[in-house]
């Protein structure tokens, strides 16, 4: 563990890729629930021209990278408001278009100044000084925009017809983000290259949607689960001699599949394990409402089969008297409840089929609704 933080090359990687997990996880949550994640796929590519024009006319990589990058965005938004074409296609147009020119370019100018491979995948190992300074201002820039204006997007987010009656500026907050999102992708591209940029911005919203709720905890989430991600990632890069900006990817990839099944909220396992407590609930409701009409004729244990009264008699449901079954007060009400149920939808829905199914899903308020129906119908 403390034999690659012998090396400095290792340190600088180490401290750019934390800040640069971190300012992604702040944009993250946004482009998840706008659905902007190829827009930052989009953008990622767009940078491409960007470098190659920047480097014909002599100017800092950075400036080439996010004038392109907005650019693109800017066209995108264009092709979505101007034209019949929606936006998944206006951002393939703008992914495909930017990158291509950007290969066209790179090999017209055909330079060893600039290593396509490193453009493409990364190499935060070769990070240099002014790479932390520039990464780390435009952490500052991204990180105090999302915490000033935060309530700002929340709205905008989740509410866009509220923003506007409010009188806020919509185009202004969109272009806003695409500005934030897009020198995001840029510092994204100094540990990961363009290809995995997009990775970095989406995977920790993506893992924390299926756990939290609120995008203030995804945000914090994110960027605990993103900064696990890059020092596993650097330490097997280190020790695997696998290119580092892959296995940060990988790492956050593993996490979000790990997340998939286990997350208490929208986990495959949780979900299985739901479902079949529901059916397991419907089979014994099912069971129940049977046991007590026949109850009605003075029904016997003799008289059961298949069905464990044991359950019941541990629920406190029914109780044995005199070889007898006799339904508790609770379980005359959860019965009589039922029934009442399964009668109200079939007479409003006029299928006993349907009525069947749905009597397991009305709880009391529903009950009283469909009552208040069907009597306004008599």
């Amino acid at each position: 563990m403390i034999e690659p933080l012998q090396y400095e090359f290792f340190i600088r990687a180490l401290i750019t890729s934390i800040i640069i997990a971190i300012t992604s996880s702040f944009i993250s949550p946004f482009l998840i629930s706008k659905r902007w994640s190829l827009l930052g796929d989009a953008i990622s590519h767009a940078v491409l021209p960007g470098i190659a024009i920047a480097y014909i006319l002599k100017l800092p990589f950075f400036i080439g990278a996010v004038v392109s990058a907005i650019l693109t965005a800017i066209f995108v938004g264009f092709i979505e408001n101007k034209t019949k074409i929606k936006g998944d296609t206006a951002l393939g147009i703008g992914l495909t278009g930017a990158f291509a020119l950007g290969i066209a370019i790179m090999s017209i100018i055909r330079t060893k100044d600039i290593d396509l491979y490193h453009i493409l995948f990364g190499n935060v190992l070769a990070i240099k000084d002014s790479d932390i300074i520039l990464v780390s201002i435009i952490a500052l820039i991204v990180i105090s925009s999302i915490i000033v204006l935060y309530k700002g997007f929340l709205l905008w987010t989740f509410n866009n017809v509220l923003f506007k009656l409010y009188g806020f500026p919509d185009e202004l907050f969109r272009y806003f983000l695409i500005i934030l999102v897009s020198i995001s992708v840029v510092s994204a591209v100094v540990a990961v290259g363009i290809v995995l940029a997009v990775a970095l911005l989406i995977i920790p919203g993506a893992i924390g949607y299926l756990i939290f709720k609120r995008i203030s905890d995804i945000i914090k989430f994110g960027i605990v689960i993103s900064v696990i991600s890059v020092i596993l990632g650097l330490y097997s890069s280190y020790y695997l001699n696998v290119a580092s900006g892959p296995a940060i990817v990988v790492i956050l990839t593993i996490f979000f599949i790990i997340s998939m099944f286990i997350s208490p909220k929208e986990g495959i396992i949780v979900k299985i394990v739901r479902v079949y407590k529901r059916r397991k609930q419907i089979e014994l409701q099912d069971k129940l409402k049977l046991l007590y009409e026949l109850s009605e004729n003075g029904l016997s244990i003799e008289n059961i089969k298949g069905v464990k009264i044991l359950d019941f008699i541990k629920l406190g449901i029914i109780e044995i008297e005199k070889d007898k079954i006799k339904f508790t007060p609770k379980g005359k009400e959860l019965a009589q409840k039922l029934i009442k149920a399964h009668e109200l939808w079939e007479t409003y829905l006029k299928s006993h089929n349907v009525a069947e199914k749905l009597e397991h899903y009305s709880d009391e308020e529903i009950i009283r609704i469909l009552n208040e129906i069907v009597r306004s119908k008599d």
